[in-house]
């Protein structure tokens, strides 16, 4: 009984040593991290003092030559919460760490402990109270240069493209080529061509509002029966109808005939012209200037006409054209 007593107590004992160890423990953990959260705090609090009244250059200064030697940070921090925590100003411990951060040393004894006060940064310039608000100590002594230059390994910055209006092409004018036969194989007369080609006009106006009766090409005629290749548009309207020029050109002549009654040819720019036939009557006379729809005749069935209604014809090089190229009659 005695010896398991003896062990009882003895279990006993060693149970509490076994408490006493993990408390040790865990405050030596806490303990640091204290430190840790201490020197933290400090450096919060420099930086709330300082960055809040303006960094002044000549401290700004140090701090970046201090980050580009080879300081012992660990060494300079805990002095510098040293300092604050020995009752030092605020001014004092600032000065204190950057003599070490560029390599000096700092005194042994304790920093005199004085509050720190206003009158300690009214002999100090503010980076508010220097020429252009500090940016420009910034940008001369290359500091934001540093802080703005690209990281290696950083994306370019995407910019968004400018948006351009596409210039104004000119519209290719070429020479008109007759054609010998149709797509189907069918034989052309001279100087026709069912391709279509630029013109090169700066305006074009449809000479008469009406209705298309007759379109280019092979037809039945309506005066003998025969079939024949017409040679232009026929847009049927009311007789007295005016008849615009279909653009800005020069009346090349005007005359009468049994086939074409009253009619009447205008040149345009780049080997362009117009005829316009069976008119009841004409407006304009031989070499006279006409606008881009100026009324050049009047709508008749003059000639060989079944009816009242504008004979158009367009060429281009002395090339005939089919008009449904360019007179809309929608």
């Amino acid at each position: 009984m005695e010896g398991a007593s003896r062990r009882a107590s003895a279990g006993r004992g060693r149970r509490p040593a076994q408490r006493t160890k993990r408390p040790a423990q865990s405050g030596g953990a806490e303990g640091e991290r204290r430190r840790l959260f201490q020197l933290a705090a400090s450096l919060m609090l420099f930086i709330l003092v300082y960055v809040g009244r303006g960094v002044f250059p000549a401290q700004l200064e140090v701090w970046r030559a201090a980050a580009a030697a080879n300081v012992d940070f660990t060494l300079a921090f805990q002095q510098f919460s040293s300092a604050l925590s020995q009752g030092a100003p605020v001014q004092g411990a600032l000065e204190a760490l950057c003599v070490t951060l560029l390599g000096g040393e700092v005194e042994s004894e304790p920093l005199p402990s004085m509050p720190a006060t206003d009158d300690q940064f009214q002999s100090l310039p503010l980076l508010s109270e220097t020429r252009g608000g500090g940016l420009d100590y910034l940008n001369e002594h290359g500091i934001l240069a540093e802080i703005n230059a690209p990281q290696k390994g950083d994306e370019p910055a995407q910019t968004e493209p400018e948006l351009t209006r596409p210039e104004p092409t000119q519209p290719v004018v070429v020479m008109a080529m007759a054609q010998e036969y149709t797509d189907d194989g069918i034989k052309l007369p001279k100087n026709v061509s069912f391709a279509y080609y630029e013109l090169g006009l700066s305006e074009t106006v449809v000479p008469v509002a009406g209705t298309a009766t007759s379109g280019f090409g092979y037809r039945d005629s309506p005066i003998n029966g025969n079939n024949e290749f017409h040679l232009a548009l026929d847009i049927a309207a009311e007789e007295g109808t005016e008849i615009g020029a279909f653009a800005a050109g020069t009346v090349e002549y005007i005359g009468e005939s049994d086939e074409f009654g009253n009619y009447l040819k205008i040149n345009h720019d780049n080997n362009v012209s117009s005829f316009y036939a069976h008119c009841s009557k004409l407006l304009v006379h031989k070499g006279d200037q006409v606008t881009c729809g100026q009324t050049v005749a009047l709508v008749g069935h003059t000639g060989n006409a079944t009816g009242s209604h504008l004979h158009l014809t367009i060429e281009k090089d002395n090339i005939r054209l089919d008009p449904a190229y360019y007179v809309d009659l929608s």
